[in-house]
């Protein structure tokens, strides 16, 4: 079972990230495979700590914000499956606690537009250094697809890496999204070749960006880094080294040439000596990416710092 955990707020990002999720579990479910969303309304009160992170319902009344995920959940469930909670308590504890079964969760985040002129901390940020689920960010421009993504990026920095048990299931969700074993009819002309070629083309690529400071890793080095990953061993894929003065700006930028509709990259808990983590690459990716961006955080036993 694939569960696609959305944090809803009810604001336009929320709701676009919630058609995103229905629109790969409805992917899914055609395939005959077990996936659900589950609805999840994080109610902080005033003075948890948690709440700058979640504006929009923090201090909002329970029963008013439970009648309205009821709605919700009861407009989802007309199309795939799902279930929802309404989420109190301390969400430090809380949200961990609700999330930190077996189930395979793939945790989604509605992203405000860069342009929004709103000032609130970055819930993606803090997220990704709560919890050990990977993250899905949706940006809010982002119209929810009618199909899967066709084809995604998987973004390396090259050196070692520890993932956590459950990166297996991003390989699982991968698999599952971009493998398609059902019969492909074609018509006659060249529309018809064009869409054969687009289906021959693997549809996952291994990006690495590298900067003035560094040198291109040899083929056979980042082959190894992409193994170790494992995210994409069951899928035929492509590799592209690329320079670029700024580090983020390359791999969003190679990753939409390369038709990506999808951007998956592991969060460092360590990023460079004495940068806080919310001005690294891996952040300023999260923030301004313009494409949903799947996120796994690097597993412990390395320690976050964490930032007020």
């Amino acid at each position: 079972m694939i569960t696609f955990s959305v944090l809803m707020d009810f604001t336009p990002e929320a709701e676009n990230a919630l058609a995103y999720a229905v629109a790969l579990t409805r992917n899914l479910v055609s395939r005959q495979l077990r996936a659900e969303v589950y609805l999840i309304v994080p109610l902080p009160t005033a003075t948890d700590p948690a709440a700058p992170y979640f504006p929009h319902t923090a201090g909002l009344r329970p029963a008013g914000a439970a009648r309205r995920l009821h709605q919700h959940t009861y407009s989802v469930a007309q199309q795939v499956p799902c279930r929802s909670q309404l989420l109190t308590g301390p969400l430090d504890e809380s949200l961990p606690a609700l999330l930190d079964g077996s189930r395979s969760n793939v945790v989604v985040l509605g992203r405000p537009a860069d342009d929004d002129g709103t000032a609130a901390p970055a819930t993606a940020l803090y997220l990704v250094q709560l919890l050990q689920q990977p993250l899905l960010i949706v940006p809010a421009d982002f119209a929810a697809p009618a199909a899967a993504p066709s084809r995604v990026a998987l973004d390396t920095d090259c050196q070692p890496v520890r993932l956590p048990a459950n990166a297996r299931h991003v390989s699982e969700l991968l698999l599952c999204l971009l493998q398609d074993s059902r019969v492909l009819y074609l018509g006659a002309g060249r529309k018809a070749a064009a869409r054969l070629l687009t289906e021959l083309i693997p549809k996952a690529v291994g990006i690495h960006v590298y900067t003035a400071n560094e040198t291109a890793p040899a083929p056979e080095q980042l082959l190894q880094r992409f193994d170790e990953m494992g995210f994409l061993h069951e899928l035929p894929h492509t590799v592209q080294t690329t320079y670029h003065s700024c580090v983020e700006e390359g791999i969003i930028e190679t990753a939409l040439a390369n038709g990506a509709e999808l951007l998956l990259f592991v969060a460092r808990q360590r990023t460079l000596a004495g940068q806080r983590f919310e001005d690294s690459a891996t952040a300023q990716l999260m923030q301004h990416c313009p494409i949903p961006a799947l996120v796994v955080p690097e597993a412990a036993p390395v320690r976050w710092t964490r930032y007020a």
